[in-house]
C-alpha cells in the first residue's frame, strides 16, 4: 500500500445514473499524513448540462473544451492504484458516483464506496453535533478556501485525514477491510488504453484555474504538511 488517495467531486446533480461528474480532484497523502501530490480537472458532462452553477461555480464555457470522464478514466484511475481511497461521506456520494462513472467508462469496479470515510472518523472522534466538512474544518482550524471547488475541498479533507492519522485514528471508522484499487483492467472500446502514472496524469487534465473561475491561493505541499503538524500539536495539548 502506497498511502492514501483523497478525492472530491462536483456533479451536475444527485441522480447516480443520470447526472455527471464535472470536476474531480485527487490528493496523495503518505502514511504520516503529509500531502505528496495533487491533481484536479474539469470534465465535460455527458449531456452538456453543468447543473447548479450557483453551487459549484462551473459554467458551460468552463467545460466546453474539457475532456470527458471516459477520456481521462485511465489517468484518473492511475492516481488511485495501490492507495486507499478517502473522501468525506465516501459511501453515500463521492464513491458511488466514481464507481458508476468508471463502470460507464469500461472499468468495472465497486471499490470506491469501500474506502476510508473522514465523515465516519469525525463522527467517532470529534465532539460536534454535525460533521460536515466545513464543521470539521472550523473545529480543527483548517482553512477551507473554496467550498464546492473540488481541489479546495480535497485539500481540506486531506488535512482532516492527516489529523486522524497523527492521532492514531485512521485505522478505524472504515479503515479495516478497505480494498485498494489494483492494476487497471479495462473492458469495452477503450481496452487498449494504458493506466497512466501519477506524474503523467496532470498533463492531460484541465484544471479550473484560468478557466473563468476566480483564482484562489493554493498552498504548497510543504505549507499543508506544516499546518497539519501544527494542528496535531495543538490537539495534543488540549
Amino acid at each position: 500500500m502506497n498511502g492514501y488517495a483523497v478525492f472530491d467531486i462536483e456533479t451536475t446533480g444527485f441522480r447516480l445514473h443520470e447526472d455527471s461528474i464535472v470536476e474531480i480532484a485527487v490528493v496523495h497523502v503518505d502514511d504520516d499524513g503529509r500531502i505528496t501530490g495533487m491533481w484536479d480537472t474539469l470534465l465535460r458532462p455527458r449531456d452538456g448540462e453543468v447543473g447548479p452553477t450557483r453551487v459549484h461555480g462551473i459554467s458551460h464555457a468552463m467545460v466546453r473544451d474539457a475532456p470527458s470522464f471516459a477520456e481521462l478514466s485511465p489517468a484518473i484511475y492511475g492516481l488511485f492504484a495501490g492507495r486507499i481511497p478517502v473522501a468525506h461521506r465516501i459511501a453515500q456520494f463521492d464513491g458511488r458516483f466514481l464507481n458508476a462513472h468508471f463502470t460507464w467508462a469500461g472499468i468495472a469496479t465497486d471499490t470506491f464506496t469501500e474506502g476510508l470515510c473522514t465523515w465516519k472518523l469525525a463522527a467517532r472522534h470529534l465532539p460536534l453535533e454535525h460533521h460536515t466538512l466545513q464543521d470539521c474544518c472550523t473545529y480543527l482550524g483548517i482553512d477551507l478556501l473554496g467550498a464546492h471547488q473540488a481541489l479546495d475541498d480535497t485539500i481540506a479533507t486531506a488535512q482532516l485525514l492527516g489529523h486522524f492519522i497523527r492521532a492514531g485514528h485512521a485505522a478505524t471508522g472504515g479503515g479495516a477491510g478497505v480494498r485498494v484499487p489494483a492494476g487497471l483492467t479495462l473492458s469495452g472500446p477503450s481496452a487498449s488504453s494504458p493506466s497512466l502514472p501519477a506524474q503523467d496524469a496532470g498533463r492531460l487534465f484541465y484544471p479550473r484555474r484560468g478557466r473563468g473561475a476566480a483564482p484562489l491561493p493554493r498552498p504548497t505541499s510543504a505549507d499543508v504538511a506544516d499546518a497539519g503538524a501544527g494542528m496535531s500539536a495543538a490537539s495534543a495539548g488540549e
